[in-house]
């Protein structure tokens, strides 16, 4: 009787997943057929349609000849890259100190690190961009990776996961003579591989598509990130070829966010899992 109801049960909520899913990737799948139209593709007013009249694949390049995603593309890559391994390296770092160091007041510090996430990232941006142009850094690179390279959220993901790692493992470090810098490149950071992952698909993602901040410091085209250039490529065009040329550029935008989750993707469920996060 339960495995009965188990069995409808599941079968709901699978039910119920596919249609999010449906819902959350139709509109891509949009973008895809639209990207493959034919130049000379004049969309009916109100008509959907499902599959492409042919498969023009020249229209990626030449969304990418005609606008400037190749300098956004090679400055989001350094980025954010840069970034999300740093701030990766320094949350792993405070989350093991936190997680596994006992002194007086690392509690207090923990929970007033979590009180910052009541703070709306739109509160910071003005008390950022005085620190950015304090530094002289504005249209830099740097303008867009230092102010936030400390994650609250990579730190409590840090703490949370390397809770789970048995004292017994750096006790033994210990005993064998390495020093604690040793522990914690040796040890800690091997170790620490499902959280690297998790934290790295969530940052680079997100930064990756980060706009708002980007055009508060940068305004030159030649430090523009991808998500820039791609607003300026789809502000200079009107015509009818343009829907296909924005999807491809769109499409191809993407591309880097799906690589990444694809490389990191067993990782990823496996840290989501070890860090209690349901």
């Amino acid at each position: 009787m339960n495995k009965g109801k188990n069995k409808i049960r599941n079968t709901i909520f699978y039910i119920i997943l596919s249609i999010f899913a449906f819902v959350q990737l139709f509109p891509f799948y949009l973008r895809i057929v639209y990207s493959l139209q034919p130049k000379d593709f004049l969309p009916e007013m109100g008509k959907i349609y499902l599959l492409p009249k042919g498969f023009h694949f020249e229209n990626y390049v030449q969304a990418w000849k005609m606008s400037n995603l190749g300098i956004g593309y090679k400055n989001s890559l350094i980025y954010v890259t840069i970034f999300t391994l740093v701030s990766a390296f320094i949350a792993i770092l405070v989350g093991y100190v936190i997680a596994k160091k006992k002194f007086r007041g690392r509690k207090i510090i923990f929970v007033m690190l979590l009180s910052t996430l009541m703070v709306p990232a739109e509160v910071l941006l003005i008390p950022n961009y005085i620190l950015v142009r304090d530094l002289k850094i504005l249209n830099t690179l740097a303008a867009l990776i230092i102010p936030g390279l400390v994650n609250i959220v990579g730190i409590f993901l840090a703490k949370q996961f390397l809770e789970t790692l048995p004292d017994s493992i750096i006790e033994s470090a210990y005993i064998d003579g390495a020093s604690e810098m040793k522990i914690f490149f040796k040890v800690v950071l091997p170790l620490s591989g499902p959280v690297i992952a998790t934290y790295f698909i969530i940052t680079y993602t997100q930064m990756w598509n980060d706009y708002l901040w980007p055009m508060i410091v940068t305004n030159k085209a030649e430090v523009f990130t991808v998500q820039l250039s791609l607003m300026g490529f789809q502000t200079n065009f009107q015509t009818g070829y343009d829907m296909i040329l924005e999807s491809a550029a769109l499409i191809t935008t993407l591309a880097p966010i799906v690589i990444v989750f694809l490389i990191f993707q067993k990782k990823f469920v496996e840290g989501i899992s070890m860090t209690g996060i349901k």
